[in-house]
């Protein structure tokens, strides 16, 4: 269905709330509903803008062009760093966000040893900290977890400085210029793009697609349809709350109703309190939509937070939805084309991606991107193997199918509450090594095997229930990858070390080899969840 024409039928309160805002925060609800309602609908059939052509090209200006700033200006300051000429394409103004990126310290500490800024520009770029993020189900205790999401960068200062960088080290940036297609030939790829001057073109060596998981690429690449997962959230920036030191990494209030389970994240910010109404949907078109969400959101908020609406401020507001699909990472079939970011969906399916996700892969794909051009290794198969198989994401789909009812499903309101409350529970007991890696996209198979051991003895009912909800072919599905993920965890410290050993001669003998063994190290470290 489509937003009514006055939708202040089905969502009074969100309305007069967007309203204090401002109209921008309005129309940006309509525009998201719409996109949302879009999706649940299927796609539309996407349109080419890759194309492939056996002709020649003129020599590339460049060495790498990166379509989307936002997060591609971190990738893109860490290869001018290197000395390779890049060129950054941004639809708008490359400038971050008010809301602040959360993440944690010992993720951002890439930036430093990547030489994107030095310590004391990281510490400037850091709006707030708090000792710990915690984790509290409906019906069970709660779990402090530290230095995970707790800390708040701001997105304006830490993109402005990193433009600083790029621009001093001879990048080159263009604002307002939109990507229309591109080809590509066996030298490189034609790029073409439109900006206030009109359309040009941009011969590169490598294209890099960073511009989210709607990027036209994309769309080009998954050939329509739905998503096999969703994460519809909604949520503000306010100030006035009566309680606002605490964050909540994951938290419910209440249990599952209208086939959905609500989750809340709250973090202290600079100039208020955010907080968050999520949940994990399909794209059924029977769901909901992302307005009645939010009505929700603000219905149940004085609960959560323990103030009442009229008592808070609100600052800004948030809405949106983020697909998920079983065949992730997506790579690209097409030489000279790499996915990064969003684009890539590199992220689990219990995750947002974006930030938190770039950081986590960055150290990664600056390595691998570096190491491809030294040894002109742009084909399908060397570029491929910067975005492997990961095991440790795959595995998560199991537990977000637990956390998704099907429509017309009719589980017990708790079931999801108790599911969660065992297995933190049980994941406390066994300490941050087990706790910590489940939280940031890095399973492990010693932790998780533990886990379920544990949680099957706890409530063995229990678990036999989910399985019945999720079915025998994704438990199937899900065996495969986690069997993959103990032998990833096997074999990794061998690996890594005849690098550590033969690594630097393999290189200087054969950069073209050095490559591949390279790259498969990478995936089997982030794939087995110990890249750190």
């Amino acid at each position: 269905m489509n937003l009514p024409t006055q939708p202040e039928d089905i969502a009074p309160r969100t309305r007069l709330v967007l309203e204090t805002i401002g109209p921008s925060a309005w129309e940006g609800l309509v525009r998201a509903e719409q996109a949302w309602q879009t999706c649940k609908s299927g796609s539309p059939p996407a349109r080419t803008v890759v194309f492939e052509s056996s002709t020649s090209l003129e020599t590339p200006d460049w060495d790498v062009v990166i379509c989307g700033g936002t997060l591609g200006i971190l990738l893109g300051t860490a290869l001018v760093e290197r000395g390779w000429r890049v060129a950054v394409v941004e639809r708008g103004q490359l400038r971050g966000r008010d809301q602040e990126w959360n993440t944690s310290r010992q993720e951002l500490v890439c930036l430093v040893e990547l030489g994107l800024l030095s310590p004391t520009e990281l510490e400037a770029v850091i709006a707030s900290e708090y000792p710990a993020t915690q984790v509290r189900f409906s019906g069970s205790g709660q779990y402090r977890i530290p230095d995970v999401l707790n800390i708040g960068v701001d997105p304006v200062s830490l993109l402005a400085r990193l433009l600083e960088r790029f621009r001093t080290e001879g990048g080159v940036l263009l604002e307002q210029t939109d990507f229309l297609q591109s080809t590509i030939h066996p030298q490189g790829v034609a790029v073409t793009v439109r900006g206030e001057g009109g359309e040009r073109y941009l011969r590169a060596r490598l294209l890099i697609d960073g511009m989210g998981q709607f990027s036209p690429i994309v769309r080009q690449l998954r050939r329509g349809g739905r998503p096999d997962g969703v994460c519809l959230v909604v949520g503000s920036c306010a100030t006035g709350y009566r309680d606002d030191r605490e964050a909540d990494l994951m938290a419910t209030i209440t249990g599952v109703t209208g086939d959905c389970q609500y989750f809340w994240e709250a973090f202290p910010a600079r100039d208020g309190r955010t907080t968050y109404l999520f949940t994990y949907v399909d794209a059924d078109p029977r769901r909901g939509s992302l307005t009645g969400l939010f009505e929700d959101y603000l219905r149940l908020l004085p609960d959560y937070q323990g103030t009442p609406l009229e008592e808070l401020h609100f600052q800004r507001a948030l809405y949106s939805f983020f697909p998920a699909y079983r065949n992730s990472p997506l790579r690209s079939d097409l030489a000279r084309l790499l996915l990064i970011g969003d684009a890539s969906a590199q992220q689990s399916p219990l995750s947002f991606g974006g930030f938190g996700s770039m950081l986590r892969h960055l150290p990664r794909l600056v390595s691998g991107v570096d190491r491809a051009l030294e040894a002109n290794r742009l084909d399908v198969a060397a570029l491929q193997s910067l975005q492997p198989y990961q095991p440790n994401i795959a595995v998560t789909w199991l537990f977000q199918r637990a956390m998704c009812p099907t429509v017309g499903q009719n589980l017990p309101p708790e079931q999801i509450n108790r599911l969660l409350g065992v297995v933190f529970e049980e994941m406390a007991k066994l300490g941050p090594e087990v706790l910590k890696p489940f939280l940031q996209d890095a399973v492990r198979w010693d932790g998780l095997t533990r886990t379920m051991l544990a949680a099957f003895g706890r409530d063995p009912l229990l678990i036999a229930g989910v399985v019945r909800q999720v079915g025998l072919p994704a438990l199937v599905e899900w065996l495969g990858h986690y069997l993959n993920l103990g032998l990833y965890a096997a074999v990794q410290p061998p690996l890594a070390a005849a690098w550590n050993t033969w690594g630097k001669m393999l290189e200087e003998r054969s950069p073209e080899l050095a490559f591949e063994v390279w790259a498969r190290l990478q995936a089997v470290s982030y794939g087995s969840g110990q890249e750190s």
